[in-house]
């Protein structure tokens, strides 16, 4: 069975609804799961959060902390997202990984709190690898309130990364996201349900979403990102992985938290859908 590693802090989410289990790596290990794949995290969290209860069938290395990281998310109307972090874990320590997991099929870099080393990629023997730009990409104040930063180590940040994945809305203003090709071959820009782009070193590519009515945004990226990796490992085809990702993230926005992740049936259900869709240009079922 093919492997998917994620890297980062497993959070605390709250929302309208209260507490709900969040991260990249949640949703990025739980998404290879439902897709076939054995799916692991390696992160830092407290004793709040239980492996076995929180992220069933996937295995977890964990830095036992003081703190999960804890978060705070709030969704204006037209679905820009306004966060503030409550609390930050420790940094994520590679020497807990065994050796058995330093040659995953995918590995997938997802920082959210900058706790994930610059250059981590290099510690792996990983076939195909990705970075979720997000948690470089965020200012913390001392509010704990988050807006968009630079990032100006990039290219030493993401060297071994062939994919890098961001929504929009993570672009500081003034950055453009083709200049991170300097650092990577791949780069997808998510925007929702207006679909993406993927940029590489050809040209860019608009891939048409699969547009759902929205529950929970909240780790349609992330199931993205890892959707992605698994069908970029199977077919070595950029365009079909982003095809077959945003099918993924339309599962993952139906329902609140994790809920709503669909499992390979599903997705190449949706996958077929939007093809009829888009030949027959129409876009309601």
């Amino acid at each position: 069975m093919p492997r998917l590693l994620a890297v980062g802090h497993v959070t605390w989410d709250r929302g309208a609804s209260g507490d709900v289990l969040g991260g990249s790596v949640s949703y990025a290990a739980l998404t290879a799961a439902k897709l076939g794949w054995e799916a692991a995290v390696l992160t830092s969290a407290a004793r709040d959060f239980v492996p076995e209860r929180d992220l069933p069938g996937v295995t977890v290395f964990q830095r036992t902390a003081a703190a999960t990281t804890r978060f705070h998310n709030h969704y204006a109307k037209d679905g820009a997202r306004r966060q503030t972090i409550q609390m930050r874990s420790d940094d994520i320590d590679l020497s807990l990984l065994p050796d058995t997991w330093r040659n995953p099929d995918a590995l997938l870099l997802s920082p959210v709190a900058g706790e994930v080393a610059g250059g981590s990629a290099t510690a792996f023997e990983a076939g195909v690898v990705g970075a979720s730009a997000q948690g470089w990409l965020r200012h913390i104040d001392t509010d704990g309130s988050v807006s968009p930063r630079g990032w100006p180590t990039a290219g030493a940040d993401l060297v071994g990364v062939h994919a890098l994945f961001l929504s929009e809305q993570d672009l500081p203003e003034g950055i453009a996201a083709r200049e991170f090709l300097a650092a990577v071959p791949m780069v997808a820009v998510t925007r929702g349900w207006e679909g993406l782009t993927l940029l590489t070193r050809d040209g860019a590519h608009d891939v048409p979403s699969l547009p759902r009515a929205e529950a929970d945004p909240t780790g349609a990226g992330d199931a993205f990102a890892a959707a992605f990796l698994v069908r970029y490992h199977e077919t070595q085809d950029a365009l079909e992985a982003s095809a077959f990702a945003a099918c993924a993230a339309s599962c993952a926005v139906e329902a609140m938290g994790a809920a709503g992740l669909g499992d390979r049936d599903e997705v190449e259900r949706r996958l077929a859908l939007r093809e009829r869709l888009i030949e027959e240009g129409e876009w309601d079922e």
